[in-house]
């Protein structure tokens, strides 16, 4: 059996040429088969040049997957711009969404993926259809340059999407600033960037403070001196080193988590992808982990789905990690762990699927309920068990040994 596992947060996007047959009549088979060619090598050269990661095909539709969201507006754009230059009667239709894709046997499916093609296919030819997702977590510089589409209902979802139309021809004929009073509207996201070299520190400031919706309100170069700036600035987000003099930034973040009257989201900072490091700073409630050589947009990206409450990190990608540092022991048959003794049966049910990195979305359709009632649920999970988001929750079920590593939930 091919293992199921969730990838990172990612944007996917689903691009499709509308027309194509056309091109097919005027110029026959062999003739129309270049031009399509010719159009799908102008597509994956714009993907190329954006970061995109092709991860399926047709005669005539894309699907892509980028790690930042910016990336994926820019490459769409792009797609479109040049498209319009060689289209010779074909156009082409884009749907984006953001979020955690499943992935088994290096296909990509779930709701994410459902999205961004339903998207796609609501999507009229030259437009770009984004969730609220994705405009949110590319910030005003790109949302300045959308409208409203509406709240759309797509073939597979039960609630409605809200979705946003890029104007891409507008910023192709203006540019990309930001539309003159459109700041004043925004909430600030503040951030404090904890790393003893000051080169980084300066380096991710000048990127933060040019961003019209983030400012950093503080720095820091070892443990002690960012607990203390975080204590009196109180920022929504920290980018914390892991190693640092004074107290390392585990120790660091461990100690601003715990404060109970910090409401202050953890990204921890490192140079080597180490599993130990993300094992420690997701079990003591980080909300992700960033290399220090992470692109600009990647940057830009994690601070705002931090900000948002979100995760980085996909519950089901740390399920490798657990699977590795944390087994413990198994609880009698028909018995629950003491600590998961607060929750109700239902609420153990969702915990098991929650660990397996199902969506709130799959997890309702396993269990024949609604989503909303879903979402209920997991808040009650969080709360009873006082854990900051999903990723907490996926240790504690196989820290307590509710899930077992390498079998399904009992």
């Amino acid at each position: 059996m091919i293992a199921t596992m969730q990838t990172p947060f990612a944007t996917v996007l689903f691009a499709e040429l509308v027309g194509s047959a056309s091109v097919f009549e005027r110029h026959g088979d062999a003739a129309g088969d270049r031009v399509r060619g010719e159009l799908m090598s102008v597509l994956r050269r714009a993907l190329g040049e954006h970061g995109g990661s092709e991860v399926t095909s047709t005669h005539d539709a894309l699907m892509v997957a980028f790690a930042s969201a910016v990336s994926a507006v820019d490459c769409a754009s792009e797609m479109q711009r040049k498209i319009v230059g060689v289209g010779d009667g074909a156009a082409l239709r884009i749907g984006l969404d953001a979020g955690e894709p499943l992935s088994e046997g290096g296909a990509l499916y779930g709701t994410p993926v459902i999205v961004a093609e339903q998207l796609c296919r609501a999507a009229e030819p030259g437009e770009i259809l984004v969730s609220a997702g994705v405009r949110h977590i590319v910030g005003p510089r790109d949302a300045g340059r959308m409208a409203p589409a509406g709240a759309l209902k797509l073939r597979g979802i039960a609630e409605r999407t809200v979705a946003s139309r890029v104007l891409w021809r507008e910023r192709a004929e203006h540019g990309e600033d930001l539309p003159r009073g459109h700041a004043a509207t925004l909430r600030t996201i503040t951030v404090v960037i904890a790393d003893d070299e000051r080169l980084l520190r300066a380096g991710f400031r000048v990127i933060l403070d040019a961003e019209p919706d983030l400012q950093v309100v503080g720095e820091a170069a070892d443990g002690r001196a960012a607990i203390d700036v975080v204590r009196r600035r109180r920022p929504d987000v920290v980018l914390m080193d892991i190693r640092m003099p004074e107290l390392d930034g585990l120790a660091a973040a461990q100690q601003i988590l715990d404060d109970p009257e910090l409401d202050t989201a953890i990204v921890m900072l490192t140079t080597f992808d180490r599993s130990e490091y993300i094992y420690k700073a997701l079990r003591i409630g980080a909300s992700g982990f960033l290399l220090k050589d992470a692109t600009a947009e990647r940057l830009l990206d994690a601070v705002r789905v931090t900000a948002a409450g979100d995760a980085l990190l996909a519950p089901s990608v740390t399920r490798r990690l657990i699977e590795q540092f944390a087994r413990g022991p198994q609880p009698a048959a028909g018995t629950v762990p003491p600590r998961l003794a607060a929750l109700t049966v239902r609420e153990l049910e969702v915990l098991r699927h929650v660990a397996r990195g199902l969506s709130n979305a799959e997890i309702a359709d396993a269990l024949v309920l609604g989503e909303n009632t879903i979402k209920s649920h997991v808040g009650h999970v969080l709360g009873k068990l006082a854990l900051r988001d999903r990723v907490q929750a996926v240790v504690v079920a196989y820290e307590t040994g509710l899930v077992a590593p390498d079998r399904a939930p009992r």
